[in-house]
């Protein structure tokens, strides 16, 4: 089915499973803790709740509440410098974000990564793409909440029409849709959105057509 690239003054992404692939990094990580605490790895169903959540959900989740504090304190004494090298780009990712800002349009960051997306970034020469990046660390109230996308628009004096949140979870569609910012699906075909994205490298091109007609360009996506 055919939908249209409107003008754009902004993209908004989320990070993992968007920017990155980050999942086997992700699991590493909240296993190193659970290992520390002598428990059993994570279930193959809080993997993925993990991926979209806050960092203190998913410690919540994967710990037994009276050994809360002390996962706090393993936490403390861990990095994620050591599983980053698990994570990987997103194919044809660099390529349209050196377009974008070739072609003058703004991208942020939204995540429910705290302090480790700083690393992420540094990691793959991200940062000079990206003006904010909100984590779940700059808001009282992060997604599925739309507090950290208004900020953006906010941060950007740019009204929700003008904007896209490329993002791959319920949580992102939920946020998407409190805050009235139209939602791209990222490799998610279960998501309700007003676009299906299966790669960067096909937006890209669908973004370089939009722009050299000057018009509406019809592009192709498969819907929920």
């Amino acid at each position: 089915m055919g939908t249209e690239i409107r003008p754009l003054k902004g993209i908004i992404f989320d990070c993992d499973g968007v920017l990155i692939d980050s999942k086997e990094a992700n699991v590493a990580f909240y296993n190193l803790i659970l290992h520390e605490l002598q428990l059993g790895p994570i279930s193959k169903e809080d993997e993925d709740y993990l991926h979209s959540q806050t960092i203190h959900n998913s410690i919540q989740r994967i710990v037994p509440e009276k050994r809360v504090p002390e996962a706090w304190q393993v936490l403390s004494r861990l990095s994620f410098h050591s599983v980053v090298h698990l994570v990987r780009l997103q194919s044809g990712l660099v390529e349209l974000l050196k377009w974008l800002h070739q072609s003058g349009i703004l991208c942020a960051v939204n995540t429910n990564r705290t302090s480790t997306m700083d690393l992420v970034l540094r990691h793959f020469g991200l940062e000079p793409y990206f003006s904010p990046v909100v984590t779940s660390s700059d808001v009282p109230r992060p997604k599925p909440h739309p507090e950290s996308l208004q900020l953006i628009l906010k941060t950007w004096n740019c009204h929700k029409d003008h904007v896209v949140f490329i993002g791959d979870s319920e949580v992102d569609q939920q946020a998407a849709q409190a805050s009235g910012v139209p939602f791209w699906a990222f490799q998610n075909p279960s998501l309700q959105a007003d676009l299906h994205i299966s790669d960067y490298a096909t937006l890209h091109q669908q973004f370089v057509q939009a722009l050299n007609h000057s018009s509406s360009c019809q592009i192709s996506c498969y819907r929920s």
